[in-house]
């Protein structure tokens, strides 16, 4: 009597083990491409700054609130290459500008990458430092990577 009975016990908490719900949260990834090509570039003269906004519609209010986001700089894209440094970031370049027909100046900076985001939308921010950007200046075409883990 007493084995029936344990393996009627046994049976009902089986049964209740395997009725049981996870509460356990679930984890969601997602990474979108923020593409800007030199001419989406925008130069706001009040903070002396280029900067470039994109609507993002997956980045949801939820996600704002309770999500973890961050933003990557992609570099050689499209190759076996490619690698990724994440924002914010700053880089020390070197770059020739011409003064007049015989003269090239060379122009030592360091270039600044940041991000901000909200509900709906992400702006990338580029800066040189000491604010001198060469007339006709805009930055080069860069690929972003916004991920999102929620």
């Amino acid at each position: 009597m007493k084995k029936y009975l344990f393996i009627c016990l046994m049976a009902v908490v089986g049964l209740v083990m395997v009725s049981c719900n996870s509460n356990a949260p679930q984890l969601n990834k997602m990474t979108l491409d923020l593409a800007v090509e030199k001419n989406q570039w925008e130069y706001d003269e009040s903070v002396n700054m280029y900067f470039c906004h994109f609507d993002v519609q997956q980045l949801t209010e939820d996600i704002y609130n309770y999500g973890e986001i961050s933003v990557s700089h992609e570099y050689k894209s499209g190759t076996k290459d490619a690698y990724q440094v994440p924002l914010p970031e700053t880089s020390f370049k070197m770059e020739e500008v011409p003064v007049n027909d015989s003269v090239v100046d060379v122009f030592y900076y360091a270039q600044h990458i940041d991000y901000v985001y909200g509900p709906k939308y992400v702006e990338i921010f580029y800066t040189i430092s000491d604010f001198f950007y060469p007339e006709g200046f805009k930055p080069d075409p860069m690929l972003f990577r916004l991920h999102m883990t929620y």
